[in-house]
């Protein structure tokens, strides 16, 4: 999801977008990658007792934001880049298109896949003689390689294809369903290229999200007669009972690309309202009405965080939503003012600071797993021990986060960056 321009040589007009940068919408990408990295340490590294709807169970919810604002945004930000690229419907402008984003995802992932393949269980099982776990491993890397594991059901020996590597490999699930909204992204640029006024395409987004929310409220409506379907299917390890995190129906409603393509292409409808209203100046009854809606939006996203996880909720449709869609439309509201508008938010967003660790949100996504990893693993007494107070955890844990997002700096001015560098020139180069 980079803002600089991922635009490849293959075809002249797809080198750079000529979209000017956003930097708040690089801080965003900071915030998505922060939420899930910090709904990953609650559970494994930081040592506080998790009771019921405490700080620890709320930060745990984290991720469920992060992920909806990572996609929402990313239709944004495809949108805003390559809109005009993808529209010369031209095979050799959607290679440079499919191009740009390949070097922008590949390098790092192939890289930390290969931490994932060292540190994964059925390595070690391999090593000490049992080859079973490894036949598994190698069934599912091709999957891998080509970036479809999130786009089949399939379970490798009991085990679902999205977790068939081990180590910190099952976060990928997100990069590939990213691939496949960049492949389906053309259609949805063609659906949205029309002249539309900024009332029609508000209007658009309004009844985008009903239609969305109803589609994701049904299937999850039917999650006991999904669920009877996939273990008659593909048997009993795609059942909820016999493991929720890798059922079908967790499958289906949380990681597969055919449900949370509906933020994606949210996030590119928003992005066709902004490049519409862009050519004018926001009057002074606008820019009022934009900061309300930042208050608002951001308001709402603890709001129906709260309705999505607590007991009894009173609003119903946000708990039948929390795997995808529930927090989409105040994300996108978000981006939209932050872009939009000058305020607070956007201000802190476009820091210099923010925006170098939103250049680097990638490599913070694909490393902090592999960190708490190795703390566990190594079972460090300083880091696994629980402190003697509450201050001096949240410092250890702080300090351990801290570590991730130098680490993270760091590939991405060694690893992310020279890559992409290196394979955009190779492509100049066949062209």
């Amino acid at each position: 999801m980079s803002l600089e321009g991922a635009g490849s040589s293959l075809a002249p007009a797809a080198e750079q977008p000529n979209a000017p940068r956003l930097p708040a919408l690089t801080g965003l990408r900071f915030v998505a990658a922060a939420s899930v990295m910090l709904a990953h340490g609650t559970y494994t590294v930081l040592q506080i007792p998790d009771t019921p709807f405490s700080a620890v169970y709320w930060l745990r919810q984290a991720s469920g934001f992060g992920m909806t604002l990572f996609f929402v945004l990313s239709g944004f930000v495809i949108h805003y880049n390559y809109r005009n690229i993808v529209l010369q419907r031209h095979r050799a402008a959607f290679a440079g298109f499919l191009w740009g984003r390949f070097a922008r995802l590949y390098p790092m992932f192939i890289v930390m896949l290969g931490i994932s393949i060292l540190l994964s269980s059925r390595v070690s099982a391999l090593i000490a003689g049992h080859s079973e776990g490894f036949v598994g491993l190698l069934k599912a890397l091709p999957f891998y390689l080509t970036f479809t594991q999130s786009w089949f059901p399939i379970w490798i020996d009991g085990v679902p294809l999205t977790s068939g590597i081990g180590g910190a490999s099952p976060l990928t699930w997100s990069i590939s369903t990213e691939w496949f909204f960049y492949l389906a992204y053309p259609a949805v640029a063609l659906l949205l290229w029309r002249p539309r006024s900024a009332w029609m395409l508000t209007l658009t987004a309004i009844v985008w999200c009903v239609i969305w929310a109803a589609f994701a409220a049904f299937l999850f409506d039917h999650t006991p007669q999904i669920d009877r379907w996939a273990v008659d299917v593909f048997g009993p390890a795609a059942g909820i009972e016999h493991d929720l995190q890798g059922s079908f129906v967790r499958w289906l409603l949380y990681m597969s690309p055919y449900v949370r393509i509906g933020e994606f292409v949210l996030g590119c409808i928003v992005a066709e309202l902004f490049l519409r209203r862009r050519a004018y100046d926001a009057t002074a009854l606008e820019t009022a009405l934009g900061q309300a809606l930042i208050a608002l939006s951001t308001v709402s996203l603890f709001v129906v965080t709260y309705l999505n996880y607590a007991p009894d909720p009173v609003v119903d449709i946000f708990r039948r939503l929390n795997m995808n869609f529930a927090l989409a439309p105040s994300c996108a509201v978000l981006i939209y003012c932050s872009v939009r508008y000058r305020n607070p938010l956007s201000t802190l967003l476009s820091t210099r600071p923010v925006v170098a660790l939103g250049e680097a949100s990638y490599s913070i996504y694909l490393i902090h797993y592999v960190v708490y990893m190795i703390i566990v693993r190594t079972n460090v007494s300083i880091l696994t021990t629980p402190a003697p107070n509450l201050a001096l955890e949240l410092a250890r844990f702080a300090a351990i986060l801290t570590v991730i997002c130098l680490v993270a700096l760091t590939t991405y001015a060694l690893i992310e960056a020279p890559a992409r560098k290196w394979l955009r020139a190779y492509a100049a180069r066949l062209r």
